[in-house]
C-alpha cells in the first residue's frame, strides 16, 4: 500500500523561491528604470547632485558641484 506523504514547499504567503526566480529579472529591469529615471529627473536639483548623484564611482565626475561665490570666499 502508498502511503502518502505530505512536502512543504518554503514561502511567504503566496511567495515561493520558485516565483521569486521568475519574477526576479523583471524587478532588476525595473528598478534600474526606476533609478535612471530618478537620476535624470534629480540631477538638477544641487542638492541631490551633489550627495547622491556626485558620490556614484565612475559617473561622479559627470556630476560636477557648483559652488557659489559666497562660499569660495570662505
Amino acid at each position: 500500500m502508498v502511503v502518502p506523504t505530505i512536502q512543504s514547499y518554503p514561502h511567504y504567503k503566496y511567495i515561493t523561491p520558485g516565483k521569486l526566480v521568475r519574477v526576479a529579472p523583471t524587478l532588476a529591469v525595473w528598478g534600474f528604470a526606476t533609478a535612471a529615471a530618478l537620476a535624470l529627473l534629480g540631477s538638477d536639483i544641487p542638492i541631490v547632485r551633489a550627495d547622491v548623484l556626485g558620490r556614484i564611482p565612475l559617473a561622479g565626475k559627470y556630476f560636477p558641484v557648483q559652488t557659489g561665490k559666497e562660499e569660495e570666499e570662505d
